[in-house]
């Protein structure tokens, strides 16, 4: 007797992997959820203290001429936030830094230097150098500098004291700005958002330590510089733990599903003649 024809097999279809499905290294919603939150925080939190900081100078020095001394002194790190940390640093740096990492993801882990390593010791020693040499020369110029910002101010030489302190920001503004540009890069949020809470603590410490009677409105230059300072201070650990992670390995393509043969029925045996 011939074997019956067996019914073709149907073979089930891999599923397409889901490419809205995170990734194992993916942070969870739930975390980038907290990350935003607490960023602004830290954001609204620093808006505070710069509230709380001008409550406390007009308080504590009110108006005069040493309040127009320290005035035309706060233009420099007013002048160096806007261009070292929220555009200057972040417009060049942040896209340099992601093209290092899309180039460190993409080569293989002997390749060569790092990518974002490279960078570094490319980028951050001429920043330093730069803005460092730019704020000696405004220490040693601030005598010239002073009445081209305020012509016929009454204390000349408070302004330019003043100035002589403030003018540290050039340098401490473009490390914090680095810093912050190289932080984002990385998806670090945190630390950036800081800043302001530690610039505006550091003015308030030191007008609130400082004797307004000895220093006068000079206490308040030496907190904008202190301020600076902190704004360095609580990213560049952040930023080092960063850098000295050794980066993954690249990650690799999914494996793809092994082609199944196309199962085909057996064929039936011929009717035996005469059988029709």
């Amino acid at each position: 007797m011939a074997d019956a024809p067996r019914p073709p097999v149907a073979v089930a279809a891999r599923p397409a992997p889901d490419a809205d499905r995170p990734s194992p290294g993916a942070p969870s919603g739930r975390l980038l959820a907290r990350a935003a939150a607490l960023t602004a925080a830290l954001t609204a939190l620093g808006a505070l203290l710069g509230l709380f900081r001008d409550q406390l100078l007009a308080r504590t020095f009110g108006a005069g001429t040493g309040t127009d001394a320290f005035l035309v002194a706060w233009t420099v790190p007013e002048f160096a936030a806007t261009l070292l940390i929220e555009d200057g640093m972040a417009l060049v740096l942040v896209p340099a830094f992601a093209a290092a990492l899309a180039r460190r993801g993409a080569a293989p882990p002997a390749a060569g230097p790092d990518p974002v390593h490279a960078l570094v010791r490319a980028t951050l020693p001429k920043a330093a150098l730069g803005t460092a040499a730019a704020a000696g020369l405004l220490v040693l110029a601030a005598p010239l500098v002073v009445p081209l910002l305020a012509p016929g101010l009454p204390d000349r030489q408070l302004a330019v004291d003043c100035t002589r302190l403030t003018a540290t920001c050039l340098f401490s503004f473009a490390l914090a700005g680095y810093c912050s540009a190289a932080l984002r890069a990385h998806g670090r949020y945190l630390a950036p958002a800081a800043i302001y809470v530690a610039y505006n603590t550091g003015i308030i410490t030191a007008v609130v330590v400082l004797d307004p009677a000895d220093h006068g409105v000079r206490a308040a230059a030496a907190g904008v510089a202190a301020g600076g300072a902190l704004m360095v201070l609580v990213q560049a650990p952040v930023l080092w733990r960063q850098l000295r992670t050794p980066p993954g390995p690249p990650a690799s393509p999914a494996p793809s599903a092994p082609q199944t043969p196309p199962v085909t029925p057996a064929a039936a045996p011929a009717a035996p003649p005469g059988a029709l």
